[in-house]
């Protein structure tokens, strides 16, 4: 990101996870910048936030106090839960930015007035992004950056194919380490380095030892710690399908190209797979991740529960049940940023995958 900055004397708009329209902060020349993973060190953040609001918003805060985010020039929070709700107007306070926004995600979006109230909100963001750029974002910058997204997505999930085929040659460690590294590069340098990536993979023979694997659903708002892989490939599993918004919900759905941007932008997110801060009567979570883990053949599911997030805390007993009645094996492991006791988590994750049928490699 520096570097980045250094050579195109460009901005840089940070973001929290998840579903904020990067495309838009992309085509007005801002560098969307991802704010994943956190700090290890949480003490400056618990002087102002409470210890039991969640590790994912106490780190980020965190990493601000520390002076790690200082290359920011704006950053941009969806509203998700309440803990975000409030949590630019103490980051504004704390570590203020010459740009700085809320995006208020609908909540009711079931109803018909969900799809003009996110274009609406869509357009109040773009204008502050022009406010800021001192120019307006004119409808071809937003459709390039749209295809350039896409592209991105599209190459993430041919990996994404590539490791669930074949998981020998791109382990889960090594995929989801190349999703997040996509959050805070270049995007046109992220899909020159994956098109490299999949002409050389895509070449290689498969290995038979690929179906010895054992195939694992896994679940949760946030992906960590990246440690959890290892476990699982020491029993010789592997991630088969994810909802994490760091992981393949991040990836699942393009932009349309076809009608107007905003709009396109809008049925996106009103059309995205279900999550814990984003679910719809039509496709309930549970159901949806119990449907997930038998089109994939998983053999058993792993619930990442970050302490403190009320979101997946409303959902936890509804998906372990859900997933009990369809006679799969569920565990709920609890993890938090900066402060996760690896040890007892292996532990567990072993316990859970000898249950499934995994030994010790």
């Amino acid at each position: 990101m520096k570097q980045w900055k250094k050579e195109s004397g460009g901005k840089a708009i940070g973001f929290l996870l998840s579903d904020v329209p990067e495309e838009m902060i992309h085509a007005a020349g801002f560098f969307p910048y991802a704010i994943v993973g956190g700090s290890t060190n949480l003490e400056e953040a618990n002087a102002h936030l409470q210890s039991w609001a969640c590790s994912n918003s106490r780190s980020a805060l965190a990493r601000a106090l520390e002076g790690e985010l200082d290359f920011l020039d704006g950053l941009i929070i969806p509203h998700t839960c309440d803990t975000m709700r409030m949590l630019l107007d103490l980051w504004e306070h704390l570590r203020p930015l010459p740009y700085m926004e809320n995006f208020r995600l609908p909540r009711q979006v079931n109803r018909a007035s969900a799809g003009q109230y996110l274009v609406g909100e869509l357009e109040r963001i773009k204008k502050g992004l022009e406010i800021y750029r001192g120019s307006p974002i004119e409808k071809g910058e937003l459709q390039e950056s749209i295809k350039l997204y896409n592209q991105n997505r599209l190459l993430l999930r041919r990996l994404t194919e590539l490791h669930n085929h074949s998981p020998n040659l791109i382990n889960s460690r090594q995929l989801y380490t190349v999703i997040n590294a996509a959050m805070i590069m270049p995007r046109e340098e992220v899909n020159r380095l994956l098109k490299l990536a999949l002409e050389d993979l895509e070449q290689k023979p498969i290995n038979e030892s690929s179906a010895q694997y054992l195939p694992l659903l896994m679940s949760g708002t946030l992906l960590e710690p990246f440690e959890v892989l290892d476990y699982l490939e020491e029993f010789g599993g592997t991630v088969i399908a994810d909802d994490f918004q760091n992981g393949y919900r991040y990836i699942e759905a393009d932009v349309s190209t076809a009608t107007d941007p905003l709009k396109a932008l809008a049925d996106r997110q009103l059309k995205r797979i279900p999550s814990a801060v984003f679910d719809i009567e039509q496709n309930p979570r549970r159901y949806f991740l119990t449907g997930l883990a038998k089109e994939k053949k998983a053999v058993g599911a792993i619930f990442l529960h970050l302490t403190f997030c009320e979101p997946e805390n409303f959902d936890s007993y509804d998906n372990l049940k859900a997933m009990q009645d369809e006679g799969l094996p569920a565990i709920r492991i609890e993890t938090q940023f900066g402060g996760a006791g690896l040890g007892q988590i292996r532990t567990r994750i072993h316990a859970f995958m000898e249950m499934v049928g995994g030994e010790s490699r």
